[in-house]
């Protein structure tokens, strides 16, 4: 399967996909206010088949497409059942009609013609940017709304990907994310981290505070609320785009990547704005991506390996090292170590000898009615 992006052109028919997307926010409203309500009544979940029959014979929407309903309602599921697992913290929760952003068809209900978006439901046709042609069958198709009003359309096909070539067939590296240092890598290649957060916190201040100086509701605020998102907007994508080549240059180079399993929500709580701007958690996703496109294969160690205590040559744990601590030596067999280079080794070590060891564990999800 492979997605291409599009972006519409700015037109006033775009006023039909604000008015689509404020229907599909009372079908989530709507289904998660019956599902608190059966909760309270009877202390159950209702089904995700019931509560598409009840929608299907009691709620009739003149704008969305009754397939783009369901996946309003597959959506909502989806999140209790990460709820009931403890994959997340909360349970869902209502939201307002801008903080509602996508919709979806499925298999029908639209048409596309050369760069023309029809939309069946409401009899529109929408231009886009057709910046290059897509391979494959459609199977489905997302409109999405950014932060700062623009809509881009999302073709998912069912073509495959092409293998991408590699340079170094074999080869296997381990890697440390640090907070000095971006990566470090096995074989002491090390990558800084350009911190793009920190290079436009300046002008995100900037911004800030003029937003925070306008009157609510005013056309200045929204003005300024734009501006805000435009440069923050701006940092992510120039963040996505250095990740995006660096995952690139690591899956030519390399056949196997070890990473090490993080607790990102911890690290998040001791260094917060830090960690945001380093991104560890969206850079393991892109490297995840690209390597089935290379044919690579990531490797994640367990969060609770210590790798950077334990000594690579001789495998003693040094319990009394700190964060503080960048450069160490064994106490028994007396090897200096660097922190992070010791621990790509280390990674690199026990990733390997995790492959065999590897399971495939099932998730059994909670019974509802």
């Amino acid at each position: 399967m492979l997605t291409y992006r599009y972006k519409l052109y700015s037109s006033k028919r775009n006023r039909n996909i604000d008015a689509m997307l404020r229907e599909a926010c009372f079908v989530w409203n709507h289904a998660l206010a019956l599902q608190k309500r059966y909760y309270r009544l009877f202390n159950g979940y209702i089904g995700l088949n019931t509560m598409q029959k009840h929608f299907a014979k009691r709620i009739s929407r003149c704008r969305l497409h009754s397939q783009t309903v369901q996946e309003i309602l597959e959506r909502l599921d989806a999140s209790y059942q990460r709820f009931f697992l403890h994959l997340s913290t909360r349970p869902p929760k209502f939201k307002r009609a801008e903080q509602f952003r996508s919709i979806v068809y499925k298999q029908g209900g639209f048409k596309l013609n050369s760069n023309v978006l029809v939309l069946n439901s409401i009899k529109q046709h929408f231009q886009f940017s057709y910046s290059r042609p897509w391979e494959g069958q459609v199977k489905q198709i997302r409109i999405r709304r950014s932060p700062l009003g623009e809509y881009y359309l999302y073709i998912v096909t069912d073509a495959v990907a092409q293998p991408r070539r590699k340079t170094h067939d074999g080869a296997s590296v381990g890697m440390d994310f640090g907070l000095k240092t971006y990566l470090t890598l096995s074989d002491g290649t090390k990558i800084d981290n350009p911190l793009f957060l920190r290079q436009g916190l300046s002008d995100l201040r900037k911004a800030s505070r003029r937003l925070s100086r306008c009157e609510r509701g005013s056309s200045h605020r929204r003005a300024a609320r734009l501006a805000l998102d435009r440069i923050h907007e701006e940092i992510t994508n120039r963040r996505d785009d250095w990740q995006w080549k660096l995952a690139h240059e690591l899956c030519r180079a390399y056949d196997t990547l070890c990473v090490e399993d993080l607790q990102l929500a911890g690290m998040s709580r001791l260094w917060g704005r830090k960690m945001a701007d380093l991104a560890f958690g969206s850079f393991v996703q892109k490297l995840e991506h690209t390597a089935s496109k290379y044919g690579c294969e990531v490797r994640k160690v367990d969060r609770f390996y210590p790798s950077s205590r334990t000594c690579s040559v001789c495998q003693y744990v040094n319990e009394h090292l700190s964060l503080r601590d960048r450069h160490w030596t064994c106490p028994e067999c007396g090897t200096h170590h660097d922190r992070d280079a010791n621990a790509a080794t280390n990674i690199l070590r026990q990733g390997i000898a995790s492959s065999g060891s590897t399971r495939k564990t099932k998730v059994r999800l909670r019974k509802v009615r």
